[in-house]
């Protein structure tokens, strides 16, 4: 089992020559072990080559057999989440056609059976770009030297996760967690209590339009509707035991129903806005608890 290298966090994005700058991706991350054929391996461990069928053939984007490193990601918004936990082959096959995937890579760490996991990333960079070709299914992720500031404001813009900063003559240090890859996140995920639903318009008039949001202290810090897609409408409508509302102070929206706050989800935001609301914010899944 290879260990892929793990990143520390930085609290602001910052500008130095001494690190290259790339998109850092919203996705699962993955070992591609490229030699004649492909094993996709996940952090875990786990062997996830037979969740994605359309990354079968990327061995042949290779010149040399070789060990990279990247993450595999959707086009779809949060639909890796749709293919990550398929089982049945009917299901992946089905999967694959409404949220197909594609591998980004970023680094190399075996090349024609030699590890070139000591060399400084910028050789190993130099190394990915003369033996991967990429496809329809595979990019070799772009990055650059310096101009994290204006990368990142550009990233959060555009509302994508945010950026990877990375010291440029860094080696690969497999399985373990270093400051010279650092994480810089855009956007924050918090976990909410769903304390009530909004009533639906549109193409959610038979199930509902949006969460209704608390924090721990059953303070109510927004609605949340970007995200649900048609089967979680349905299941979150299901799920939830009506009540009286438990917020400290109910809001003035057109509630389809409150409910006990029992259920609790992950949401990505931008920050608060100067009401105490969240800004932006998107459901990213349902959880048992708060934990």
């Amino acid at each position: 089992m290879i260990k892929p290298m793990l990143a520390e966090t930085a609290k602001q994005p910052f500008d130095s020559n001494d690190f290259i700058y790339e998109l850092k991706l919203d996705g699962v991350r993955c070992i591609a072990e490229l030699d004649g054929g492909v094993k996709l391996q996940a952090r875990s461990g786990q062997d996830i080559t037979y969740k994605f069928p359309e990354l079968a053939d990327i061995h042949k984007q290779v010149s040399k057999p070789c060990v990279l490193d990247g993450e595999i990601a959707c086009a779809n918004f949060n639909g890796i989440q749709h293919r990550i936990h398929r089982q049945n082959p009917l299901d992946i096959k089905v999967a694959m056609a409404q949220y197909p995937a594609i591998y980004y890579v970023f680094d190399i760490l075996n090349l024609d059976g030699e590890r070139v996991t000591a060399h400084p990333l910028t050789d190993r960079k130099l190394l990915l770009g003369e033996n991967f070709q990429g496809g329809a299914n595979t990019i070799l992720l772009p990055f650059q030297q310096g101009g994290g500031i204006e990368l990142f404001e550009k990233v959060k813009q555009l509302g994508q996760e945010g950026i990877m900063a990375k010291r440029t003559y860094s080696p690969y240090l497999e399985g373990k967690r270093s400051g010279a890859w650092l994480k810089i996140k855009a956007f924050t995920d918090g976990i909410f209590h769903i304390v009530g639903l909004t009533r639906g318009k549109n193409d959610r008039e038979r199930t509902f339009g949006a969460l209704i949001l608390a924090d721990s202290q059953l303070n109510y810090v927004g609605c949340a509707g970007s995200g649900l897609n048609g089967a979680m409408l349905d299941y979150i409508l299901q799920a939830v035991t009506p009540a009286e509302c438990a917020l400290k102070q109910a809001p003035k929206l057109d509630s389809l129903v409150w409910c006990k706050p029992e259920l609790f989800c992950e949401v990505r935001y931008l920050g608060y806005g100067s009401e105490g609301h969240l800004r932006f914010p998107t459901f990213r899944k349902l959880l048992r608890g708060r934990e």
